[in-house]
């Protein structure tokens, strides 16, 4: 018997529990003979691999379910150190049957005969496509997470920049509302200076009211005095020529009758003794008359 009927007649006879244990499990697992021809597949392993039926799988060399890459990396280094080592693990590679890869974590356990012979491998394989999604949803959400972390840092940064610009414009307010408050201030002080004047000019206005009604008052008196003084100066004017008419004619009266004495001196000889001692002229007199006619005379 070779060793591919040993494997058959172990699983399909003794090893009954092997097969509906397996049949039960999560894992993908299969049975190669030292061929590497598969003797034993598992429901999973059907599911794994796009198969129905067992009859896909079994009799069909491992090749059949990897790609060249896969069955050259990762497939042929196993089976070569399988018989020294006894198993070995790592990720591998799987090959649906739409051609999709499948990636897993394959473990290959040596089955060796009573000389330690290899008579076969098991193969079981864990897939792990759904936890590479995850991890690289996981690796996404974290580029994603620290893309968003950056952005928040960012903001964060931008907040606080704001948040001092925002202090500065307080504190420059603070500065505009004292600078504000000082100028009010002096404004109000302003204002109580400015209705201050304000009264003031209007007690001065008062006063010039009654100033311009005083200068008023004056100017009408002013004007009634320079109505009297034209009127007086007409009366002046007046007496000033009758005055003058009479004293005129005073000069001509004294000038009259300095001729007249004069010719009555020329023809009655008198002698002044005389005329003094009869109460008439003396000679005295008669200059001072003679004076006065002529001072008229010049007048």
């Amino acid at each position: 018997m070779n060793n591919s009927e040993s494997i058959q007649n172990g699983t399909s006879g003794g090893c009954r529990i092997f097969s509906i244990i397996a049949d039960r499990a999560e894992e993908a697992i299969a049975v190669l003979d030292a061929n590497g021809m598969v003797r034993y597949a598992n429901a999973a392993w059907l599911r794994m691999h796009g198969r129905e039926h067992p009859g896909e799988v079994v009799g069909k060399p491992i090749s059949a379910f990897h790609n060249k890459e896969q069955m050259r990396g990762d497939i042929l280094p196993f089976l070569r150190e399988i018989g020294q080592r006894g198993q070995i693990s790592g990720p591998v590679g799987h090959l649906h049957s739409s051609g999709t890869v499948v990636s897993t974590n394959t473990t290959m356990t040596a089955l060796k005969g009573k000389g330690g012979e290899l008579r076969g491998v098991i193969v079981s394989a864990m897939d792990t496509s759904q936890t590479e999604q995850l991890q690289k949803d996981v690796r996404g959400l974290e580029r994603e997470i620290e893309k968003r972390a950056a952005e928040m840092k960012s903001v964060v940064e931008r907040l606080e920049e704001q948040s001092r610009q925002q202090e500065m414009i307080e504190d420059l307010l603070k500065a505009r509302g004292v600078e504000l408050s000082s100028v009010n201030k002096r404004l109000w002080q302003y204002l109580s200076e400015r209705e201050e004047a304000q009264e003031q000019l209007r007690v001065l206005n008062a006063a010039l009211a009654d100033k311009d009604k005083e200068m008023t008052g004056l100017k009408d008196r002013l004007q009634r005095q320079s109505a009297e003084q034209v009127r007086m100066e007409q009366q002046w004017r007046i007496q000033h020529r009758e005055m003058t008419g009479a004293i005129k004619q005073l000069r001509d009266d004294v000038i009259e009758m300095k001729h007249r004495e004069v010719e009555f001196l020329e023809d009655v000889e008198v002698k002044p003794e005389t005329m003094s001692a009869r109460g008439g002229l003396d000679q005295i007199q008669l200059k001072e008359l003679s004076d006065m006619a002529k001072k008229f005379a010049g007048d």
